[in-house]
């Protein structure tokens, strides 16, 4: 994959080189053009260094190739990060005057903006019209994430991590298909359940597929709100995620977000046992028994009230995996159920199948939790295009 850097005049510009160290440590080969403003906040060495490869400043250099044309046949994508309101205002109309922005007009395949920039900036008017233009010509865009801004104010403006932009490019060039601003509720990790104050009893769900989903759907142009529990892999700051420990937590903040979502995707391994009692204090003993009890199955009972939106489900099973799969798959009133094994569990590949409600069954081989969370959303968004 050839990835062509644009970096424009932002504080967020020394990100812009967190991005292509992560590209190039994913065997990715990298070129950067720096705008005149981008050189106040990062240096032609620093992106040499980091890419390998020469860097491009100027629009009228004594050398072979004119440049913005010889870059354009090089890159599979063009990535302006961070992208100012001025590259976007500029591009929006039309303007070609410098390397950069001659170089955008030019480019015939897929471009992506990663603005970085103020809120009261981002909210523009004209800003946003710019943005609403150029996407309806077919440029792509991330939007920023809320956070602390460099002004010292929370907001929208922040540029977003770098992994999500890394997804993002790869979104783009797979070609998969814009879920429209469609809402996607999605639970992950693990429940906890108390037996005494400090011990717990639980499984080894990771998030990690869950996590998958959740950044798939932003890279796909959807809405998305995660609920996790516990979990083994960092998340995020900058996703919209709520938290839950116990099965108990976990339905009531369902209970009260499920209204918000078009789809309910459930990857959260939900204890299937808690302790009939809880003590107060830490047990101490020789030997401990305890008596389980069935948990409540929270899928099942959101479901009663499921009110046209789509519902899936995961079934991890090891063995009668695909009659246990049917059985969850109507007992639970779903849409689409997601069979695989146990070593599923922490892996990043998986081997799975998707069942569907008319009965159609869909046989993956080994691929991975990114991969297989595109294929979930391609079959939740078929299905919600029948409504």
């Amino acid at each position: 994959m050839n990835v062509l850097v644009g970096m424009c005049g932002s504080i967020a510009a020394y990100k812009g080189l967190e991005l292509v160290r992560f590209l190039k440590n994913n065997n990715v080969d990298v070129r950067v053009i720096l705008t005149k403003s981008a050189l106040n906040f990062v240096t032609p060495l620093s992106c040499q260094t980091l890419s390998d490869n020469e860097v491009y400043l100027d629009q009228f250099v004594l050398t072979k190739g004119i440049k913005h044309l010889t870059l354009s046949d090089w890159a599979d994508i063009l990535v302006i990060s961070p992208a100012s309101a001025n590259i976007v205002g500029k591009t929006a109309s039309g303007i070609g005057d410098d390397l950069l922005s001659t170089t955008i007009l030019s480019f015939q395949k897929p471009v992506l903006f990663v603005p970085a920039m103020d809120q009261g900036m981002w909210l523009n008017k004209i800003v946003q019209r710019n943005v609403a233009d150029l996407t309806n010509y077919g440029y792509h865009f991330l939007e920023p994430s809320v956070g602390l801004l460099a002004s010292g104010k929370i907001g929208k403006g922040r540029f977003p991590a770098v992994p999500l932009i890394y997804k993002k490019i790869l979104t783009i060039l797979e070609k998969n298909k814009p879920l429209r601003g469609r809402k996607f509720l999605i639970t992950g990790g693990r429940t906890e359940e108390n037996f005494d104050p400090v011990r717990v009893i639980t499984n080894r769900s990771s998030g990690s597929m869950a996590l998958e989903l959740l950044e798939a759907v932003i890279c796909r142009g959807g809405q998305a709100k995660g609920i996790f529990g516990e979990i083994s892999v960092p998340l995020p700051e900058d996703l919209e995620i709520l938290r839950a420990r116990t099965s108990q937590e976990m339905f009531q903040v369902l209970k009260k977000n499920i209204g918000w979502c078009d789809c309910l995707i459930m990857a959260a391994a939900i204890g299937d046992y808690r302790p009939k009692s809880n003590v107060s204090k830490k047990i101490h003993v020789e030997k401990l028994s305890l008596a389980l009890e069935k948990n409540r199955d929270l899928l099942k009972e959101i479901s009663q009230n499921k009110k046209g939106k789509v519902f899936v489900g995961f079934s991890l099973e090891d063995t009668n995996g695909l009659k246990r799969a049917k059985e969850k798959l109507l007992s639970k009133n779903l849409d689409l159920i997601v069979l695989n094994s146990a070593h599923a569990v922490g892996g990043k590949n998986v081997k799975a199948q998707i069942l569907k409600k008319n009965g159609k069954t869909m046989n993956f081989g080994k691929v991975s939790k990114r991969q297989l969370a595109n294929r979930v959303l391609d079959e939740c968004m078929a299905e919600l295009q029948k409504e």
